[in-house]
């Protein structure tokens, strides 16, 4: 619907922050607000049709939150047949039926196990580690003037319609309180402050902060290469995105798009929000893809002041996906050392680890990895 112009530079820093986390957990497998519409002879007839498109649309939905947009030619169909096979449960909310029509929203969880399964047998990367939550600041260049918690600014709007706290990137929308106000500017936004922008990771304990900055305009082109007569006008956006994350990396980048003819104001934003979305999830699962034959195991040694604590520590290893069995090689009253047999490599075992409340760190003058809890 637009073509993108350009991609300037990729800037990545550092700063020593201290690290604020909770686990956060996210149901992966689970698909929500399936939205179904059928016209059947009559409504038992309707709602069962229904039910089996929105396990079919759910199926097909799943596959793609899990894998890379370059994969999705490759994903099966998403059959009766199949989904059946792969369908734990599913959920009905907001019901109506009538006149022969079936109308509902469905809530569907599917098996994991047989989800990879598939996946592996096709020979198709996917990833399920969902990350913590980043929260969303969008920034309007209006005039030359930053626009961030001021009314109106459409980009905000938009991303508010867009953005969803589900998926393997959870995004979130701040309230617009005075507290957030308080936080930060849309200048301190646009500048990637530090430390304002880890307030407000901080605030609403999230893994970080995306500012997706936008500078609107018209451009006049004309309809048809060589051609300047009946010059007609296009959107363009000039895109900064700066992505803060809570431990102190921050990263730019910087970008251009310009719409198809015809597109409204609203069309394009709301389109190009869209884009940002996915580019932003398509680097979470490059980076956590999980491929077969990456099976992979370490020996950690985990520290704890009490039984709480390593109880603590426990249920949080059953709660990281790529961690497929963990034992225990010898126990004191003060520490643990485990073994645990893991999908990917050590650096996606940490991220993994980080989004569930835990700290993987190698202790380089005792030649061993530790793993503590993070502070609360």
């Amino acid at each position: 619907m637009f073509r993108r112009l350009l991609i300037v530079n990729f800037i990545s820093c550092y700063c020593l922050l201290l690290v604020v986390s909770n686990a956060f957990a996210a149901d992966v497998f689970t698909i929500r607000g399936v939205e179904v519409k059928e016209k059947a002879s009559s409504e038992l007839s309707a709602k069962k049709k229904a039910l089996a498109a929105g396990q079919r649309n759910a199926l097909g939905e799943l596959l793609k939150r899990l894998t890379l947009q370059s994969d999705y030619a490759r994903l099966p169909a998403p059959t009766d047949a199949l989904t059946g096979h792969m369908v734990l449960d599913f959920s009905v909310s907001e019901e109506k039926l009538g006149g022969g029509r079936y109308h509902a929203k469905l809530s569907v969880r599917f098996k994991p196990k047989t989800v990879r399964a598939l996946l592996r047998r096709m020979d198709i990367p996917f990833a399920e580690t969902a990350s913590r939550p980043f929260v969303v600041l969008p920034v309007m260049i209006s005039g030359k003037t930053p626009l961030l918690w001021d009314e109106p600014n459409p980009w905000f709007d938009i991303w508010g319609e867009v953005t969803a706290p589900d998926g393997l990137l959870p995004l979130l929308m701040p309230e617009r309180e005075l507290s957030d106000i308080a936080l930060v500017t849309a200048e301190q936004a646009l500048a990637g402050n530090i430390m304002q922008l880890h307030a407000v990771a901080k605030k609403y304990q999230s893994r970080g902060v995306v500012v997706p900055s936008a500078e609107f305009s018209e451009v006049a082109v004309p309809p048809a290469e060589f051609s300047e007569e009946n010059k007609i006008k296009i959107h363009r956006a000039e895109i900064k995105l700066v992505t803060f994350y809570s431990t102190g990396k921050v990263s730019k980048e910087v970008s251009a798009y310009e719409s198809q003819p015809g597109m409204t104001s609203y069309e394009f934003q709301k389109q190009l929000a869209l884009v940002l979305i996915q580019q932003l999830r398509e680097n979470w699962k490059t980076a956590n893809l999980l491929t077969t034959g990456t099976m992979n195991s370490l020996v950690a040694v985990v520290p704890f002041s009490n039984l709480e604590e390593w109880i603590d520590v426990k249920d949080k290893l059953r709660n990281v996906a790529t961690v497929k069995h963990f034992g225990i090689r010898r126990m004191s009253i003060r520490e643990s050392e485990i073994i645990v047999q893991f999908q990917g490599d050590p650096k996606q075992l940490r991220v993994a680890f980080e989004q569930n409340g835990l700290n993987l760190s190698y202790a380089e003058e005792q030649n061993l990895w530790m793993l503590q809890r993070l502070p609360r």
